[in-house]
């Protein structure tokens, strides 16, 4: 019976140590946004943030699927004045890759895609308005010496205007097997003192 326990327990212990993926990221949008995280390029997808204070960073965080190339999707709405987004994010591991071949993204950056009709049309690169501290939105903090741009403006009729606009980051899963299941030094100690105790006791009963 002892032994089934302990096997039981180690087997949780690997089942609870192997994970996703993980994409993070935090951001600013002026005016308000919604984030989605999407499998299809053509779909908007689950909705994983939102925010309507563009003075706030606001934080996401999103397990994704393992083996498949999934895209963040942000759904960007501009209540009048320039309309612009700050943001960086970053993949907790070599499992997947934004489409600039690293685990990190930042506004300005090429591999995110833009436009102003939805989600199944082509994607172009937003105009860049000046690193994180530019006017009229001036330095978010949050972003440490990671220097973002803001993004976006209003790019449809070359003035301030009340827009929606549709940016998307392609999440490329590599193929790379991230073996989270290798426990750590100090889990494998307690799993050898584990065993050695049922050896213990086997030699107590033999006795």
């Amino acid at each position: 019976m002892k032994k089934i326990a302990f096997a039981a327990l180690i087997a949780a212990f690997f089942a609870t140590a192997a994970s996703a993926t993980v994409l993070t990221g935090k951001l600013n949008v002026d005016n308000s946004f919604a984030a989605y995280y999407t499998t299809n390029n053509a779909i908007q997808g689950t909705l994983i943030a939102s925010g309507n204070d563009w003075t706030h960073t606001y934080l996401l965080s999103q397990a994704l699927t393992t083996g498949t190339t999934g895209y963040l999707h942000i759904k960007a709405v501009n209540s009048g004045g320039p309309g612009g987004f700050l943001g960086a994010f970053t993949l907790s591991d070599a499992g997947f890759k934004f489409a600039n071949n690293t685990q990190t993204l930042l506004t300005g950056d090429s591999a995110l895609g833009y436009n102003t009709t939805g989600w199944s049309n082509a994607w172009s690169t937003p105009v860049i308005e000046g690193v994180n501290g530019v006017g009229p939105w001036g330095t978010m903090a949050a972003y440490g010496s990671s220097n973002p741009d803001w993004v976006w403006k209003s790019q449809t009729i070359g003035r301030d205007d009340f827009s929606t606009v549709y940016f998307s980051a392609k999440l490329i899963s590599t193929g790379i097997v991230v073996d989270n299941n290798l426990p750590e030094p100090g889990s494998l100690a307690l799993i050898g003192l584990g065993l050695a105790g049922l050896a213990g006791l086997r030699k107590r009963r033999a006795a």
